[in-house]
Formats: C-alpha cells, structure tokens, sequence
C-alpha cells in the first residue's frame, strides 16, 4: 500500500520540488493539496509566488485541492504531511497535523524563533508523531563528502567554519528554483513588497531564508557546543519590505568559531557559496559555487592539494520523500540532521542570531 501523502501551503516555492519528488516514488501518492491562507495581500500570479505554484502543483502533480487544509487532513487522513506555508503558520498547522495522527515534514527552519519551534515541539511530543525537517543542503552529495573528510581528519581538528551565501532574493531578478525550468518573471518592488519574504511578521527576511543555512551547517560540521552569537543585518537593497536582506554573525564556541554570512543582493553565480572549515593542519572548501558544478577541494597547510576520500551516497539522501520511505521501507532512523531535536539545537543557534542582530550585543544560546 502507498504511503499517502498532502502538501500543505503553497507560499515556499520548494512546494514545486517537493510535489515533483513526491510523483517520483511508486511507494508514496500525493493525494490532495491545500493552501493555508494567512490573510498577506494578493498580487498577480508571478512565477513563484503562491498563487502560481498552486497551479502549477495542480496542473503536474495534484488536481485535488482543498480550500480547507483542516477538512483535508480528515477527509483523506494521510500518512504525511509536508508543510510549506509561511514560517509563521507552521507551529498551528503541525498541531492540526499532531492531533490527527499525521507525520509532518517541515520546509527549514521549523520556526521564527525558539518559542515557536518549542510549541512544534510539544505537538510533536503530546501526539507521539514523528516530525522531520527538509534541508535540501542534505541532498548534495558534495556536502557529505566534505563532512566524511573534516571527520576523517584531514585537516586536524576544525577551528573554524566560514559559510556565505546569497542570491537576489528569493523573487529577485534572475531567481530560479529547482522543480521549474524556468526564472522568476519580473516583478515590481510594489509586488514583492506585497509577499510574505519580505514581512517580518509573517517570517520573511534573509536570517530564515539564509542564516538559517550557516546554523545548520555549523551545527553539522563544528558541533552542537556553541555558546553564543554576535550578529548584524541590515536592508540594504530591499525598501519595499520591513526585514533585513544582509546579515553577518560569528557563532562562538569555547574552541572554535563560525563565521557566515548572507545576502539577497548578489547572486550565487558570482559568489563562491558553500561552507569552508579550517583546520589545525589544513582547509577544505566548497568551489564552483551553488550553481556551477558544486566540487569540493582540501589543502594542507602549505598549499598542497589533499586527496578526499569517496563516499557511498545511496538513493535515500535523492531528497526528502526518498529518506522519509527508506527510513520507512528499512525500519531505520531518519538521518540525524532532518530530525526534529536536532533542528531544536539549530533553531536555538539561529534565533540567538536574529536576538543579536536586534540587541546589537552578543546573545547566549539557550536550550
């Protein structure tokens, strides 16, 4: 029998991928889709915004569609629900989800700060569901490379991350997102002021969208040990909205740091995005950028290239829906990093940058 599966939220453009992988699988069946409307203003269907990505789920992956995402988690009781509405609605919606009985898996990051990922959080845990974050970082096999060779030791013992990435927005010119061919079309600033990326209130801006990643990343390469964070954003380039589209902060440890940055003003292409880890005896380091044949190279401390070991890298890290049903299929845990008490430790590290950013001092990291 095929794991049944809905989508909930059409206002995250990774609703396109996530449809797309979903029909991919013999063992899993999307068999409704619904919105969570949350009141934002409506603009014309462009490219990318809700209103074009719920068609074009209709149109590819999905022709039942509820107006209600409530009457359909009773009317088709799903195995799963894979939540992509705005940041956030995403605690009220997995407590509907939790109290049906209904696995959720949360587009990154699970919240706006730490409160609200508690309140997922004690959901998760009065219901007993499982809930499971999508990284899409996860699906790249360079990136486990890189983990394998900083754990291998290579490069002696890491004592520092540096991570910077960027693009002009999430609809900002030129924007493209996997699951779709093609670019976003043009909008006017009056238009992208009007979605849900560029509100505060309703979990937009560049620390959720971007510094989300550095977290995850310092999290996964340098240890869930951080102490605190010192950070800074700025709108720089977006006036239309009232969040930051820049930031930078340092993640401190006792022995070690972080440094990562972001921006929705310089585009991917040109910047060579992906996380570095320096090490007592070397350094590896994402090249090609996000978008041009991603690799990753290590040097020792003279400048000697190091050889980095070949990973086996199987079907199930293809992308969400393929962890979910091998975890299924095997009877084997989800993959440590998509779970949801690790993402607690990740949300803590993130929502103490976004503390700082607002307090202009360095912010502890509370558990």
């Amino acid at each position: 029998m095929k794991t049944k599966a809905v989508i909930i939220g059409f206002s995250h453009m990774h609703v396109n991928e996530v449809a797309l992988y979903i029909s991919e699988r013999n063992d899993m069946k999307l068999v409704a889709v619904a919105d969570a409307p949350s009141g934002i203003a409506e603009i014309p269907p462009f490219r990318y915004t809700p209103e074009w990505n719920k068609q074009n789920v209709r149109d590819n992956y999905c022709s039942n569609i509820y107006d209600d995402y409530k009457k359909m988690l009773d009317e088709e009781k799903p195995d799963i629900a894979f939540i992509l509405t705005e940041n956030i609605q995403k605690p009220d919606v997995v407590e509907e989800c939790a109290k049906r009985g209904i696995n959720v898996s949360i587009e990154k990051p699970i919240a706006v700060s730490l409160d609200e990922a508690k309140r997922i959080k004690e959901s998760v845990d009065k219901y007993g569901i499982e809930a499971v974050v999508n990284w899409p970082v996860v699906w790249r096999e360079y990136v486990h490379r890189m983990k394998n060779a900083i754990d291998s030791g290579i490069i002696g013992k890491p004592i520092k991350l540096r991570y910077i990435n960027g693009h002009t927005g999430p609809l900002g010119k030129g924007a493209k997102h996997r699951g779709v061919a093609a670019n976003v079309d043009k909008m006017s600033d009056s238009d992208r002021g009007k979605t849900w990326w560029h509100s505060e209130a309703h979990g937009g801006g560049v620390y959720l969208d971007i510094a989300c990643y550095g977290c995850f990343f310092s999290d996964w390469f340098m240890g869930d040990d951080a102490r605190g964070v010192i950070s800074m954003g700025a709108n720089l380039n977006t006036p239309f909205g009232d969040t930051d589209d820049n930031f930078a902060a340092t993640i401190r440890y006792d022995d070690r740091l972080s440094v990562i940055e972001g921006t929705w003003t310089t585009p991917r292409a040109v910047i060579p995005s992906g996380p570095m880890v320096i090490g007592t005896e070397g350094v590896i380091m994402c090249t090609g950028g996000a978008e041009n044949m991603p690799d990753v190279k290590a040097y020792d401390i003279y400048g000697n290239e190091i050889e980095i070991p070949s990973i086996d890298f199987g079907e199930e890290f293809k992308n969400m829906p393929c962890q979910y049903m091998y975890s299924k299929n095997n009877g084997v845990p989800i993959y440590e990093m998509l779970t949801l008490d690790k993402n607690m430790k990740v949300m803590a590290m993130l929502d103490a940058a976004i503390r700082s950013s607002k307090s202009g001092k360095e912010e502890d990291i509370c558990g």
